[in-house]
């Protein structure tokens, strides 16, 4: 099985894209590599509401105390600053997540993130609930990750189930169907409590 991992979230919005994602290849996410991120991946939304046009930055990080050493060094770099200034960029805000389980690979040009509160799980059930939502999801999706929100202010405690994949009708389909199943609505009619989705495109 997967191994739980920490992961940073930073939302914000983008005047330049273009520029942003070209330094974010050259510059940072090699920087934020060197400093400990195990994996760095960057997300438009397209589709979700007023969330439309965010651009979403995670890292995945060995541990809590990792990720806040090297943000004071990220946040040090010339490139960091260049990255604020010169693109127009604008923090929203930055978030902790826990990757509870992964299923598939880490790939797919698309992306859905599906938001819900529910109360916490063992590990077992986190792992055979993931076997069942991936039996549908898998059918459209490359990959699935279930996230819980640990540090994100009033989100505290949401947890995200994000899958990608190489078509958003084919992720969708795959989701509703997810929904659809009896043994998922069984679960989620039990404590959970959906709150939105927003999709989107991988920028890197």
């Amino acid at each position: 099985m997967w191994t739980v991992s920490i992961w940073q979230a930073s939302v914000m919005r983008v005047a330049d894209l273009n520029g942003f994602v070209d330094h974010m290849n050259n510059t940072m996410v090699p920087k934020m590599r060197s400093v400990g991120a195990s994996d760095v991946q960057g997300m438009r939304v397209i589709l979700g509401g007023e969330a439309a046009g965010t651009v979403n930055v995670t890292g995945e990080w060995d541990s809590v105390d990792a990720f806040a050493s090297a943000a004071e060094e990220l946040e040090a770099d010339p490139g960091y600053a260049a990255l604020m200034q010169d693109f127009g960029v604008t923090l929203l805000r930055r978030s902790l997540m826990t990757m509870e389980v992964e299923r598939g690979e880490r790939a797919g040009d698309y992306g859905s993130a599906f938001y819900a509160r529910g109360p916490v799980r063992d590990q077992d059930t986190l792992e055979a609930n993931a076997d069942a939502v991936w039996a549908n999801l898998s059918e459209g999706c490359r990959g699935m990750a279930q996230f819980r929100i640990t540090a994100g202010a009033e989100l505290t405690g949401v947890r995200i189930v994000f899958s990608s994949g190489d078509s958003l009708d084919a992720i969708l389909e795959a989701s509703h169907k997810n929904l659809a199943d009896p043994k998922i609505k069984a679960l989620m009619d039990k404590d959970i409590t959906p709150i939105g989705r927003v999709l989107g495109k991988r920028l890197f």
